[in-house]
């Protein structure tokens, strides 16, 4: 009885510690949200006028970051990066080219 009660104490030390690397990292939805709004506003346009590509891991591994295409209509396609921080705060929008 005192082994089950100890393997079950260890399993849900696991969960618990397994919940909270991956509580960590952020929402890849909230992510994909604030990068559409912030190009949206900067470009003034619709977010159905903004293409976004998957999220990808920053080579530092200090942020996210997502790359995008705002059609903005008569002044041609844009292409922008959102650069995200570790906890998924938007840090930067930043424009490619000119």
């Amino acid at each position: 009885m005192r082994h089950s009660a100890l393997l079950l104490a260890g399993s849900l030390g696991l969960i618990l510690a397994s919940n909270a690397f991956a509580s960590d990292r952020p929402d890849p939805g909230k992510l994909t949200t604030r990068c559409l709004d912030a190009a949206a506003k900067k470009y003034d346009v619709k977010n159905d006028y903004i293409q976004l590509q998957p999220i990808q891991a920053a080579d530092s591994g200090s942020g996210y970051s997502i790359a995008g295409i705002a059609d903005a209509g008569m002044d041609g396609k844009k292409n922008f990066s959102c650069q995200f921080d570790k906890k998924g705060k938007l840090a930067n929008l930043v424009p490619e080219g000119k």
